[in-house]
Formats: C-alpha cells, sequence, structure tokens
C-alpha cells in the first residue's frame, strides 16, 4: 500500500512508549446493530460467539473480502486470528452462521490520531507461554496489548477510514528501558511483522476472529510447565477450558464532509 514507508517510520516510534489509557463508554445497544453518531470516528464491539461448527475460516469465506496482503493474513491465521473486511449489515448473518454470540461490548473511539490501547491483557504473575510463529516466549511481565489508530482520509473514489491495528508486548517504561539508555525494549518488538492496515468506505468494517480451543493433554513424555497458547488466544483471554471465538468488530463511520462556498 502507498502507506507502508510512512508506516514503518511511525510504528517503530511506538515502540517502548506508554500507551494512552482509554477510558470505555459502555452503552445499552441492539445487538449488532449500527449506531449512529456525529462525526467520522470507529466503533468497537467485543463479544464472544459459541461455536456450531468447525469450519470458521470457510464460513467467514462467504462474507466481504480479505485484506490485500495474504501473506500477512496466513500469518495471523497461524497465531489463531482470522480477518476480513465485511459490509456491517451482515453481522448478523456471520454470528449465526458461527453460533450464539453473547457479552456485547461497544465503544465509540471517533478519529484515533495516536496509537491508542484498544484492548489490553495484563500477565499473570505465573506468566504465560505465548507462541509466535513457532516461537515461544515466556510472558510473565507487563501487558499483552492491541494498539489502534484510524482516521478519515480523501481518496479519489471519495472519503475512507485508514485504519491500523498493531499487537504489541507493553513492558511499562521503569521497567523496559535502561536508565540513562533511549533503547525500546526488544519485548515491543516480536509482534510488529502481524500490525494491520486497511481502507474502509462507510458502513464497512474490518472483523478480527478469535479462535480459542482448550489444551489437548497428550500422553507420554512432555516439558514441565504451562502449555503454551498462540497470540490470538493469549491476547483475547485464553487459555479456555471449551471451545469459543471472540469477535472484534471496528466498523467505519466516514462523516460527509461539508463543502465551503
Amino acid at each position: 500500500m502507498r502507506f507502508r514507508i510512512a508506516t514503518v517510520i511511525v510504528v517503530i516510534s511506538v515502540f517502548g512508549c506508554t500507551a494512552p489509557k482509554v477510558t470505555e463508554k459502555h452503552v445499552d445497544v441492539v445487538a449488532h446493530a449500527r449506531i449512529e453518531t456525529p462525526g467520522s470516528g470507529i466503533a468497537i464491539r467485543k463479544f464472544t460467539v459459541v461455536p456450531n461448527s468447525n469450519d470458521v475460516k470457510k464460513i467467514l469465506g462467504n462474507f466481504g473480502f480479505s485484506l490485500n496482503d495474504s501473506n500477512l493474513e496466513e500469518r495471523l491465521e497461524s497465531e489463531g486470528m482470522f480477518v476480513r473486511i465485511i459490509d456491517t449489515v451482515d453481522l448478523p448473518a456471520i454470528t449465526l452462521s458461527l453460533g450464539d454470540s453473547h457479552e456485547e461490548r461497544y465503544d465509540w473511539h471517533g478519529q484515533i490520531i495516536k496509537w491508542r490501547d484498544i484492548l489490553q491483557r495484563k500477565m499473570p504473575s505465573t506468566g504465560m507461554l505465548v507462541t509466535v510463529a513457532g516461537i515461544s516466549h515466556f510472558v510473565d511481565h507487563g501487558y499483552l496489548t492491541l494498539l489502534s489508530r484510524g482516521w478519515q482520509i480523501g481518496m479519489e473514489s471519495g472519503d475512507q477510514f485508514y485504519l491500523q491495528l498493531l499487537p504489541v508486548w507493553h513492558v511499562p517504561a521503569d521497567r523496559g528501558i535502561v536508565p540513562g539508555r533511549n533503547i525500546s525494549p526488544t519485548e515491543s518488538r516480536i509482534f510488529s511483522s502481524l500490525m494491520i492496515e486497511c481502507l474502509l468506505e462507510d458502513r464497512q468494517a474490518l472483523l478480527l476472529v478469535s479462535q480459542m480451543e482448550p489444551h489437548i493433554h497428550l500422553t507420554g513424555p512432555f516439558d514441565e510447565g504451562p502449555a503454551g497458547v498462540r497470540l490470538g488466544e493469549a491476547l483475547m483471554g485464553g487459555p479456555v477450558e471449551s471451545s469459543i471465538l471472540t469477535f472484534m468488530l471496528f466498523e467505519a463511520h466516514v462523516g460527509i464532509a461539508k463543502v465551503r462556498e
């Protein structure tokens, strides 16, 4: 994409810094219904689905379209995350095809100029073994965080919403940086290859689905300690005792620009 070079430069600047904390706004909403809001921005929904089918990828493939970067999609899928760009109106049909949805949360963020943590999970004191690209990382401090930013931009075909998502292992500055050395901690860079970026039209949304499966204990010799958890599962609350799908929907609201006379 045309934004790639600029994106890489700015992404480097987020590593090692403290992401602004978000005050969540909870509102009563009709399940999966679009809420009209003034101005441009992004609305974020998070809910779970108890699946009634194992064909998650196939069912999702019946709706919307994929990202431009097929290699990125494959990497995300290997970490337990499926990504689709959909029309918001199709959300009820998607969830109904996959199972029963529960625990909906709605947050309105508007345009996000600076990186913001829209999902954050503090690591337990016992630590968690998180696998990424076949490599295990023992995450025993800090937070697993999903950062986001996005804003409305003018395109030849009309205004659209530019959205970026970046998973990070966030280490607080007082622990992640050696005093006197302005060097970002290694932990903050291990997920950088999984950054998502896309352009959304009004009433389109980026759908991020994390598939969480219970760990299967096998007989025979194995290393001591907890079993590894994929990044998508660890970020969304895993490990789990039963199969579950966690949905995060990033819904674009593109305002109409006023014409000046």
